[in-house]
């Protein structure tokens, strides 16, 4: 199944047309993504979390930055419910998760 992109159009940011969000794949739990145009062609993808979390903050988040979801569900994007924590915060929050704590 092909997914179309949104009647809208492309939004452009930072130089760059942002496709989406779509619903992705079951593989990722149906997480929201977009897709991301570089004006050199290539073509990359960010989940939606992340995205929104960068454009509401106006800050481009490092790849130690990770996007906590506080109530664990994934699918729960709203502003409220993620916050920003390294990497490591997040590893040790999923493996507490994992481990029944």
């Amino acid at each position: 199944m092909t997914k179309k992109y949104s009647k809208e159009g492309p939004k452009t940011v930072a130089g760059k047309k942002v496709y989406g969000p779509y619903k992705g794949s079951d593989a990722n739990g149906g997480r929201k993504h977009y897709v991301i145009a570089n004006p050199d062609g290539s073509r990359t993808s960010s989940n939606a979390a992340r995205m929104d979390k960068e454009q509401s903050t106006g800050k481009t988040l490092s790849k130690n930055q990770h996007v906590d979801h506080k109530d664990n569900n994934r699918n729960n994007d709203s502003a409220k419910n993620t916050r920003v924590i390294s990497r490591k915060e997040n590893i040790g929050k999923e493996n507490k998760r994992r481990a029944g704590k």
